[in-house]
């Protein structure tokens, strides 16, 4: 084993970090932290050693990426050259592998030259992990922001897109997720008093408020912001419904915003099952009719996989889930140990060849 690592998983509203491969430890130390890259950019290098510390020491770093598509970088290569710099600036004496959605790692001299391949590229990391176990199935990864849905096959990777246009043309992204998503994206109507009521097209409510008012998360998992700075309490949630409606709470009953939240989870519902469809159509009778369903959302997406017909697989029900699957952060952390692991058994089989002995039984 080549010591601990640090799997990261940057993204331009939040920083998630993953340390594995501690000695007689399988579980990881996550560390999960909002953030809003756009209004404080220059403040990531910090965000990025405060993060760290929290998890301890690292003999070398796994990193995927998203923040590159935050709208304070002109260009994704612009963005992805700001995280490497201030990766290089956090953490210059640590070795960094950067993952790309060709499912390898490279260097950060080599991801500035191809940025492309290393933008967006943590849902390849899941699903890689994730088809060792499941190695036929819909991968349905619902985040706080996107749903990912990525086809597994002989238990590899079968995604058709590879970059953030090409998925959504495809299916296997839909900007729908469990917390961010304004509520004007996901609906234009919604039920009021028995007649159909247009929405405020504002960024008064979001998915969150939806979810906590119905009870599908906890207000300690509204860890995004909230439209309006307040709390993220049922009440301040169904606040921010109502106003959707450019009502308040003095003007709405209880049941008008039950009414307005199951709305706005039914359409989620659907948006990523029309995903699953597209998807399950390209793949023909090919297409596994069982769904592996993970993240924030997984409520979401266990919905919508019974919609579309498919048997519900959840890693957590697994004797051992962290092979199953895990965050984008822990899984680029697994696959750099066993990429590593790898290039180690090799250089010992050429040092071997060179000497005329056979190798040593690698130590992982």
């Amino acid at each position: 084993m080549t010591g601990p690592i640090i799997g990261w998983d940057i993204g331009g509203a939040n920083i998630k970090a993953a340390l594995v491969g501690r000695p007689g430890h399988a579980e990881a130390i996550v560390a999960e932290r909002p953030f809003a890259l756009w209004r404080e950019p220059h403040r990531l290098t910090d965000i990025l050693i405060e993060t760290a510390d929290r998890l301890g020491p690292a003999h070398a770093m796994a990193v995927t990426m998203t923040a590159e598509l935050a709208d304070c970088f002109a260009t994704k290569r612009e963005g992805v050259g700001f995280v490497l710099d201030a990766l290089e600036r956090a953490f210059p004496s640590v070795d960094k592998s950067i993952y790309g959605v060709d499912g390898r790692f490279r260097s950060v001299e080599a991801a500035r030259q191809r940025p492309l391949r290393v933008a967006a590229a943590n849902w390849m990391a899941s699903a890689t992990l994730a088809a060792r176990t499941f190695r036929d199935a819909l991968f349905v990864d619902v985040g706080s922001t996107t749903t990912d849905i990525i086809p597994l096959a002989g238990g590899r990777v079968a995604a058709r897109g590879r970059s953030d246009p090409a998925r959504l043309r495809s299916g296997e992204l839909v900007y729908s997720g469990a917390l961010r998503t304004p509520v004007s994206a996901i609906v234009r109507f919604v039920p009021l008093r028995g007649r159909r009521c247009r929405v405020a097209a504002e960024q008064f409510a979001v998915a969150a408020d939806a979810h906590v008012w119905l009870g599908h998360i906890e207000e300690r998992d509204y860890t995004c912001e909230t439209p309006d700075g307040r709390g993220r309490s049922r009440e301040e949630a169904a606040a921010r419904l109502a106003r959707m409606v450019c009502a308040d709470l003095e003007m709405l009953r209880p049941d008008d915003i039950t009414v307005i939240a199951g709305t706005v989870a039914r359409a989620q519902v659907r948006q990523i099952a029309s995903g699953m469809r597209q998807v399950m159509r390209r793949l023909g009778v090919s297409a596994s009719r069982e769904a592996v369903i993970v993240g924030h959302g997984a409520f979401l997406a266990r919905a919508a996989a019974l919609e579309v017909g498919l048997a519900v697989r959840e890693p957590a029900e697994q004797p051992d889930p962290r092979p199953a699957f895990a965050a984008p952060a822990s899984a680029v952390a697994w696959l750099l140990i066993d990429h590593l692991a790898r290039v180690s058994v090799a250089e010992l089989a050429l040092l071997a060849g060179a000497n005329g002995q056979p190798p040593p039984r690698p130590s992982c």
